[in-house]
C-alpha cells in the first residue's frame, strides 16, 4: 500500500517579454519550470527521495491528451523538487514535442501526478500503478514565449534569444539591433541549473537611451534566461 498521501504543489512560473536574433535551433529550447513540495500522510516533507513525476497537457476537461512526459527527480532536504516541463521523456499525446503543439489557443491546463517509492523499498513495487494526483493548474498565457520560437517569420517579434549558463549574476544586459519601444511586449523566463537553488525574483529596465534591456535579479542568479520581445 502506498505510504504517502499528502502533497503540497507550488507552482512557480517567471516569464516578462523580449527578442535579439539568435540561431535557437541551434540551443537547447526552454521549458516551463515548476517548484514543488511533496508531503506525507502526517504531514512531514518527503526529503530526499526519488520520486516519478508524471505531467499532461490537456486542453480542456473534455479534451483528449495534447502531451504527457515523464521524469524521475530528487526531492531535497525540505522535500522540494524542481522540474521543467518540456526536458521529460515522452509518454503520450497528439503532439510528440512540447514545441509542436499550437500555443497560440492558450486556454491549457497542466496536470501532475508524482509516485513515491515507498521506504524501505517493497518487491514488485511499480510507480505506474502508483501515481497520486495533485490537480490540474492553468498555464493560460505562460508558454506565450514557446509559441514565438514557433513563429519565427513573425513581424512581430523584435528579438528573441536565450542565454545560459549565468554564474552567480547579478543582472543581464541585453543589447537590441531593433529601437525599443515603450509598449513592446517582454517576456523573460528563468530556469535555474541547481537543485534545490530556486530562481530569484526579477525586474526589467527598458533603458531606451542605449536600447537595451537590463534583468536585474534580486539574488544573485545561476542558470538560464530566455528572452522575448515582441511589437
Amino acid at each position: 500500500m502506498m505510504s504517502f498521501s499528502r502533497v503540497r504543489i507550488l507552482v512557480l512560473f517567471a516569464w516578462n517579454i523580449f527578442f535579439a536574433p539568435a540561431a535557437l535551433a541551434q540551443t537547447v529550447l526552454p521549458g516551463i519550470p515548476f517548484q514543488m513540495q511533496a508531503r506525507d500522510r502526517f504531514n512531514q516533507a518527503v526529503k530526499l527521495q526519488t520520486i516519478h513525476v508524471h505531467t499532461a497537457i490537456y486542453f480542456s476537461s473534455d479534451a483528449p491528451l495534447i502531451y504527457a512526459e515523464e521524469q524521475q527527480l530528487n526531492t531535497d532536504q525540505q522535500g522540494i523538487f524542481l522540474f521543467t516541463l518540456g526536458k521529460g521523456q515522452f509518454a503520450g499525446g497528439l503532439f510528440n514535442s512540447l514545441y509542436k503543439i499550437p500555443w497560440e489557443k492558450l486556454d491549457y491546463r497542466v496536470q501532475i501526478k508524482i509516485a513515491i517509492p515507498p521506504q524501505p523499498p517493497q518487491p514488485n513495487w511499480n510507480y505506474q500503478h502508483n501515481w497520486i494526483e495533485l490537480g490540474a493548474v492553468p498555464i493560460g498565457i505562460v508558454p506565450y514565449a514557446l509559441y514565438a520560437l514557433q513563429t519565427t517569420d513573425s513581424h512581430s517579434i523584435k528579438s528573441k534569444g536565450r542565454i545560459g549558463s549565468l554564474k552567480a549574476e547579478d543582472s543581464l544586459v541585453i543589447r537590441l539591433d531593433y529601437p525599443l519601444e515603450l509598449d513592446d511586449g517582454i517576456a523573460v523566463t528563468l530556469e535555474g541549473d541547481r537543485i534545490p537553488i530556486s530562481s530569484p525574483s526579477f525586474f526589467i529596465h527598458r533603458d531606451l537611451v542605449r536600447n537595451q534591456l537590463i534583468i536585474y535579479f534580486t539574488a544573485p542568479y545561476t542558470g538560464f534566461v530566455t528572452w522575448l520581445i515582441i511589437d
